[in-house]
């Protein structure tokens, strides 16, 4: 079945590649590196890279569609096995989307557009937690608060500030990103670079973007089996805790994932995601019940870690293996049957055109070095793919 891919798709189908290209190379050195807040920088720069787009491409609608094209790329590719960069992204270009279509194409609806995708990666890394943890690591949290606050002497401190300080900073950063991204869009299309054109992309309509495993069987049952285990299980863990009548089911569940999904074992064998549940484990004991004088309890607190470890080790093999199910080709297929052509063939562009954007996009050197004339140089390349898109789509 093919399709006529439209100019809106078309483009997003370039934004959403570049912006892969850099969660790529930037992200990675962040993720691996462990730095704090490295969701936020992404996010900055992600402001940046779209109100540029935007700039560009005057056209409703381009910044949902890239993200969407992102967020699969980030989320499905080999190296990824968890659910969560795909709904970031996306929760970043729908809430910017949004407030641009509602305020229009200016300096305002571009600043609350901004603020509002750097917001979004609050409640997305909080949600993140929830669902990890559950609810006791908001206890955990405001007793944590209140130990600081006397070890500091900074008694008359709120949470309240706390909160309003956070997000201060946050809406400074995104208002200084879409003012980067504004005047940056408006330089490229004043100013001409000359670069090669890059090389005709096969087929847009291959399927080369759902590449898997191929020692991987896909199963539609278990795509449905895992929506309703996840919610299941924990609501068994959150009901009787550490008890057989939960351990039980939540660790045959668990060990059938690692036997069935190979790859889950490459998460859970990382140190760093281990060394984050004993951190976590080792603090619910100490706060949940705080240090008060000679008072000091800290069995209660130390079985509430261990149950907010056994959600996280749940929740990260549950969603790998979603992660894997939802490549089924059937599922794609029925997607395309239901009139998302236009989003196969740009997904499929984009994940066929990334090796050579990977290697054309600005190195992770030039990034560190100059963040601003690498943003450009993405642009310039922007408008290049667009040419080479359309010349090869003519044919």
């Amino acid at each position: 079945m093919k399709t006529e891919l439209n100019t809106i798709w078309l483009k997003a189908a370039v934004a959403g590649g570049l912006w892969a290209s850099f969660e790529i190379i930037v992200g990675s050195l962040l993720h691996n590196l462990h730095l704090p807040f490295s969701g936020t920088i992404l996010a900055t720069f992600s402001v940046i890279l779209m109100i540029s787009f935007l700039q560009v491409w005057n056209i409703n609608g381009l910044i949902w569609r890239a993200g969407i094209i992102c967020g699969l790329m980030k989320s499905l590719s080999p190296s990824a096995v968890i659910l969560g960069p795909m709904t970031g992204i996306m929760m970043e270009a729908v809430v910017m989307d949004l407030v641009i279509y509602l305020l229009g194409k200016n300096m305002i609806g571009y600043l609350l557009a901004g603020t509002g995708a750097l917001l979004s990666t609050i409640v997305h890394k909080l949600a993140s937690l929830f669902i990890l943890y559950g609810t006791d690591l908001v206890t955990i949290y405001v007793n944590l608060f209140e130990f600081l606050k006397k070890q500091l002497h900074l008694e008359d401190a709120s949470s309240k500030n706390l909160i309003i300080g956070i997000i201060s900073v946050y809406i400074l950063l995104g208002t200084i990103a879409a003012i980067t991204g504004y005047f940056l869009g408006k330089y490229t299309l004043r100013t001409q670079k000359n670069k090669a054109a890059p090389p005709q992309p096969i087929d847009p309509y291959a399927s080369s973007w759902k590449k898997t495993d191929p020692d991987q069987p896909f199963r539609i049952i278990l795509l449905f089996v895992h929506i309703l285990m996840i919610p299941a299980m924990l609501l068994l863990i959150n009901r009787y805790g550490l008890k057989p009548v939960s351990l039980i089911p939540a660790g045959g569940y668990i060990l059938f994932l690692l036997i069935y999904y190979k790859r889950i074992l490459g998460r859970l064998k990382k140190p760093f995601f281990w060394s984050q549940l004993i951190i976590m484990t080792v603090i619910a004991g100490i706060f949940w019940n705080p240090p008060d004088a000679d008072q000091f309890k800290m069995g209660n607190g130390f079985l509430v870690g261990l149950e907010m470890s056994l959600r996280a080790v749940l929740i990260v093999s549950a969603f790998s293996a979603l992660s894997v199910e939802i490549r089924n080709p059937r599922i794609t297929d029925s997607l395309v049957g239901l009139g998302f052509g236009n989003a196969y063939a740009a997904i499929s562009l984009s994940f066929n055109s990334l090796p050579v954007m990977l290697d054309r996009s600005a190195d992770l050197k030039s990034f560190i070095k100059k963040p601003l004339q690498s943003f450009t140089d993405m642009i310039y390349e922007a408008k290049l793919w667009l040419q080479c898109y359309q010349t090869h789509l003519q044919k």
